[in-house]
């Protein structure tokens, strides 16, 4: 998720912590009767949060996403401080605060770039390491490519 340009603009230090956490993204679609779309984030065990599974649904039209339903974010009593003062002090979308507020500004894009981007060609985001170049000894060490 980090890795898409429009997404690392919206992801902090922190969300990116809490993000090295998510085991799985899934994206369900249904067309009838009505468009929805359901992001499901899986995460393993974490010091931020209870939940193993957090989710967010979205009614599609033609032109746009619009948010109905996510789940509570089930926050560690020693976090939830923190994360109060993410939600209600801060002017600017973060990803975690994505989940726990339907009013922000391009909520809507976060949605579209998650279904329509990432779920369906996440390759291309992922950071590809640089094979050892021939006759040099390998260390274990490999370099990230951007």
């Amino acid at each position: 998720i980090a890795n898409h340009p429009q997404m690392s603009a919206l992801i902090t230090d922190e969300d990116e912590d809490m993000l090295s956490y998510m085991v799985s993204l899934e994206v369900e679609e249904e067309k009838h009767p009505v468009h929805l779309c359901k992001i499901m984030l899986f995460f393993r065990s974490n010091p931020y949060f209870q939940n193993e599974v957090i989710t967010k649904e979205y009614l599609v039209n033609i032109t746009e996403y619009r948010a109905s339903h996510s789940t509570p974010i089930e926050w560690y009593p020693y976090y939830e401080v923190e994360a109060y003062r993410r939600r209600h002090h801060s002017s600017s979308l973060n990803f975690f605060n994505w989940f726990s507020d339907h009013n922000f500004a391009g909520s809507n894009k976060i949605a579209e770039i998650l279904c329509k981007e990432l779920w369906r060609n996440p390759l291309q985001y992922y950071k590809r390491m640089k094979p050892p170049e021939e006759g040099t000894e390998t260390s274990g060490d490999s370099q990230l490519l951007s």
